[in-house]
């Protein structure tokens, strides 16, 4: 009997965490997924000097339909992000460079937060994700 015991507790211990090897796999895709839009904006800004208003939008819209976020707002652009015209010097200069800051909600974090006594409202978090790129586009003489 008491082995049984043992062999119950056992196998609650290896649920919680069998479960959360899929859910690190869907997080990790998504987070993947999101690199990949924050890349494919940066690509973009380089190109016009900085973050444009179409270029945040689209980006906000591609991973707001990738997490299933219903609201785009829930995704915060940061305040520091590039949004006036740099231009390409003729070597490095700091001021010049295009900087991005992007946090997205993740929800689910744990598979089974209330094994670990985790509330729902605690088992979410931001992922924050900070680009620095060089401006190419060219000043216009």
């Amino acid at each position: 009997m008491k082995q049984l015991i043992v062999l119950c507790a056992v196998f609650l211990l290896l649920a919680a965490i069998i479960l959360q090897i899929p859910l690190e796999m869907i997080n990790y895709e998504r987070k993947h997924a999101i690199m990949f839009y924050v890349n494919n904006a940066k690509e973009m800004a380089k190109q016009e000097g900085f973050y444009t208003d179409e270029i945040l939008n689209e980006l906000k819209n591609s991973i707001a339909k990738k997490m299933n976020i219903n609201n785009v707002n829930e995704i915060i652009i940061g305040d520091k992000t590039t949004k006036t015209p740099k231009y390409r010097p003729d070597k490095f200069d700091n001021r010049e460079t295009i900087y991005l800051k992007v946090s997205v909600p993740f929800k689910n974090i744990l598979a089974t937060p209330g094994f670990y006594g985790i509330s729902d409202s605690e088992n979410r978090g931001y992922y924050i994700i900070e680009e620095i790129t060089t401006s190419e586009k060219l000043r216009s003489n």
